[in-house]
């Protein structure tokens, strides 16, 4: 067997390459969906064999350079390095066959709106969606709301080294506990907090207002550079900059991004927050204060190690929840209801924003169709996504804010098409749906 492995041009080299057909083998049988399971346990010996027998091979190759074998030992490693390059080839082929006809993430392009087109007799009505012209979406100085200058307050002020946080929320508490009723009707009212359920899961999100709009980002997150130093850095901040990205939200119970999360801490609490040091080179933290009913959730991301944004958004909610009367100028308009869309990052994604009264307690949200056909446009995801509980009064020319985004899956970029955007709300007394408003509006499919 030693002679056949080192005194042969051959041996090492074909008991690589059946270690390499073998692990191949393995790869492919662990992409098939019946037998993926064994293929994946298969995966890790076989690549263990193959690297033994890529090792043996070459201290074959090292053998002929010792023994000046230099014919064997060209041939060789001419032969190991086609081998790799052979194999390498033959996995990518495969891997894109398979890939292709498997198509896991559905295709580019659906072409819905391919054959559609908008009637004359309608386009006159149609409401072309809106940019966020001149909104800075990331600058400090584009916010204008109570709560974000609170934040940016603290980022004004050069961090330090302690992670300590004090937390005084029992008043929050006590509402959660005793005035359930009245912290909803509050929450739905303020235009500062987006009252929504996301997996079955109700919570509260902070919107921030931005150059006289209210709106929230993907997913509650707010992010960008703030400027408190007027072009004078310090060691927390670039070039006069202090980077930041925060999100607080309420979950009734849970926390809504991590579901199956509930408070790590009680609602009056001292603790030293847990900070990562990440590989972006900020500070981040994430912590939930509360009890078994309640889950306030504060994410912070900062250029030092001091919860500068946490301290300040628990001291802010401390004083917003001891009295539910500090309500904004433009909690209540007065008027007839208001219909804005929005583009978003992306055509196909867009931002709506209303002005509406529903009269009573309930859930609101979107549903669309394509007006030629009537085809439902994304059915299964424009609900959830858009859903929202809205102020409400007896008097009719009141006016509340509901601001969420959502997108459109059917067509692509660059193919608008007409859809009928209508606006739905669920009382919950149990009385039925009922339309609100709607609109026809050009749009696009998003596209991935």
């Amino acid at each position: 067997m030693k002679r056949f492995l080192f005194d042969t041009w051959y041996g090492a080299f074909s008991v690589w390459c059946g270690a390499l057909g073998l692990l191949f083998a393995a790869v492919i049988n662990g992409l098939r969906p019946v037998s993926s399971t064994i293929g994946i346990c298969t995966v890790i010996p076989a690549s263990v064999l193959s690297l033994t027998a890529g090792l043996l091979f070459l201290a074959a190759w090292i053998v002929s350079l010792v023994q000046r074998n230099w014919k064997r030992a060209l041939l060789q490693a001419a032969m190991g390095i086609g081998s790799l390059i052979g194999f390498g080839l033959l996995i990518g082929f495969v891997l894109g066959v398979l890939f292709r006809a498997l198509d896991p993430f559905g295709p580019s392009e659906d072409h819905f709106a391919d054959n559609l087109t908008i009637p004359p007799e309608i386009e006159a009505d149609i409401i072309i969606p809106k940019d966020y012209t001149g909104i800075d979406l990331q600058q400090g100085d584009a916010f204008e709301d109570d709560f974000s200058r609170a934040i940016f307050a603290g980022l004004a002020q050069s961090g330090g080294d302690d992670p300590t946080v004090t937390s005084d929320l029992s008043a929050l508490a006590e509402l959660v506990h005793g005035r359930r009723p009245e912290l909803m009707a509050y929450l739905a009212r303020h235009p500062g907090w987006w009252l929504h359920e996301d997996r079955g899961n109700l919570c509260a999100t902070r919107r921030w207002k931005r150059q006289g709009i209210w709106n929230h980002p993907l997913h509650g997150y707010y992010f960008g550079d703030y400027r408190p130093f007027n072009g004078q850095g310090d060691s927390e901040t670039h070039w006069g900059k202090t980077h930041y990205q925060t999100r607080t939200t309420i979950g009734f119970p849970n926390s809504p991004f991590g579901p199956g999360k509930n408070a790590s801490h009680p609602a009056a609490s001292t603790i030293r927050v847990p900070v990562k040091h990440g590989k972006s080179g900020f500070y981040e933290s994430c912590e939930r204060f509360g009890d078994k009913a309640f889950c306030v959730e504060i994410f912070e991301q900062s250029s030092a190690c001091e919860r500068r944004i946490t301290k300040k958004a628990l001291a802010f909610l401390k004083d917003e929840f001891a009295s539910l009367t500090n309500l904004p100028p433009d909690t209540v308009t007065r008027g007839p209801a208001s219909f804005v869309l929005r583009n978003g990052m992306q055509p196909g994604i867009y931002n709506l924003t209303l002005r509406i009264n529903p009269g009573e307690p309930g859930v609101t949200y979107l549903k669309a169709f394509e007006v030629t056909q009537g085809t439902r446009l994304s059915e299964n995801r424009l609900e959830e996504a858009s859903n929202e509980r809205v102020g409400w009064s007896d008097d009719p020319e009141e006016k509340f804010l509901y601001e969420n985004g959502f997108t459109l899956y059917e067509g692509d970029w660059g193919m608008p098409y007409a859809a009928r955007i209508e606006v739905w709300f669920r009382p919950d007394s149990g009385k039925p749906e009922r339309k609100l408003m709607e609109r026809i509006c050009k749009v696009e499919g998003w596209q991935r």
